[in-house]
């Protein structure tokens, strides 16, 4: 989030300190070794995560405990949730997980408008604040889970706690705020089963080490496929080219393959067939495309379902369905009237708009547009 000419900080689950690397320092400011020094991210070694409330006062109070949910080996899938410590070596994956995690990313946010003295003169200062707790928790127990839900009702708390520390320090009339979020999150494949959904878990690699067996037998190619890294199939070039045989050929075998297995919504290659030109699917897989580190053929997996290797989390985003790609935007700050905007808009809008709203330099990059609800 610090671009290229930023600073930038981030929770290392090995230490529990924040670091940052030798691309933006040489050495830490004063604050920040202060702030590590007084180890807070240990505050949690030997305790429980509970709720923070009355358990009949939750929405989500019957989820607490489904089979489909992932246990870090050993925090459990049920409150309450036992911290563990750092010699373990899972301690501080576990604090973010939790509440503490986004805790300590304001508790550091505090830290750095005192320590760089932001917002104390006329030029415009950018802190940019990663709560990456939600994240983390939909991925060992899913959207609609009670930690869910208890990790929302604290982060609103943290965030309340930051505003009215901005407020004393900085003058509301000073800021300007900005919430967002870069994916959503599905719901758990068996939940939406069970809401009558067809769905699907299947693995990468089994999917490719059969999408392999079929282009040996077919097509005579030992090992077209290197690697299956979601969402991408990575082709062996020279190996085709060993076999003489057409690259085409083996991306319409694969194309025609996948669309016959559960799970999966379409495989697209980056040269689309000519049937799939034009889908509402063909531009956002080709705004998704790196020539330099994006594989041979997307492969786009089917509503509510997860094309994902068993592991340790449970639920995985990246798909190109709303639930993933619908995110909220919330400006607010002196001279935004209240309102609401149901047209469509993007993340990308957001740089351009701010842009604008301080009188700089649009980045080089942006393809967004000025959202005109907020700067008139």
């Amino acid at each position: 989030m610090a671009g290229h000419v930023g600073d930038a900080y981030w929770m290392s689950v090995e230490t529990g300190a924040y670091e940052t690397s030798s691309y933006y320092f040489d050495t830490y400011p004063d604050w920040v070794l202060k702030w590590n020094a007084k180890r807070p991210a240990d505050a949690a070694i030997g305790s429980n995560w509970v709720l923070h409330d009355p358990l009949d006062t939750y929405l989500l109070a019957n989820n607490d405990d489904r089979p489909y949910e992932a246990d870090l080996k050993g925090f459990g899938r049920t409150f309450p949730h036992s911290y563990g410590d750092p010699a373990d070596g899972l301690y501080y994956t576990q604090v973010v997980i939790g509440p503490l995690g986004d805790q300590l990313t304001a508790s550091f946010g505090k830290a750095a408008i005192l320590g760089e003295g932001l917002g104390l003169d006329d030029d415009v200062d950018y802190l940019s604040l990663s709560f990456s707790g939600v994240d983390a928790t939909n991925h060992f127990f899913g959207p609609s889970s009670l930690e869910n839900e208890e990790m929302v009702r604290m982060l609103d708390r943290t965030l309340a706690d930051l505003f009215a520390f901005i407020d004393e320090n900085v003058g509301r009339e000073n800021v300007l705020y900005l919430l967002s979020a870069d994916h959503g999150m599905p719901e758990m494949p068996e939940q939406m089963a069970d809401h009558g959904h067809t769905t699907a878990r299947a693995g990468q690699t089994v999917l490719a080490d059969q999408l392999n067996v079929e282009i040996r037998e077919t097509l005579g190619v030992d090992t077209a496929i290197k690697a299956f890294f979601r969402p991408y199939i990575y082709l062996d070039d020279d190996a085709i080219e060993t076999a003489n045989v057409n690259k085409r050929d083996v991306e319409r075998l694969i194309v025609d393959s996948l669309a016959s297995r559960p799970g999966v919504a379409l495989a697209m290659p980056k040269e689309p067939f000519p049937e799939q030109r034009g889908g509402f699917l063909e531009s956002p897989i080709r705004n998704n495309y790196h020539p330099a580190r994006s594989g041979d053929i997307y492969v786009v997996q089917s509503p509510y379902s997860f094309l994902l290797d068993p592991g340790a989390v449970a639920v995985m985003h990246g798909s190109p369905w709303r639930y993933d790609t619908h995110v909220p935007i919330l400006f607010a700050g002196p001279g935004i009237e209240a309102g609401q905007v149901t047209r469509r808009v993007a993340t990308v809008d957001v740089a351009v708009t701010l842009s604008r709203m301080f009188g700089t330099t649009i980045p080089s990059g942006t393809a967004g547009t000025v959202l005109v609800e907020v700067w008139k």
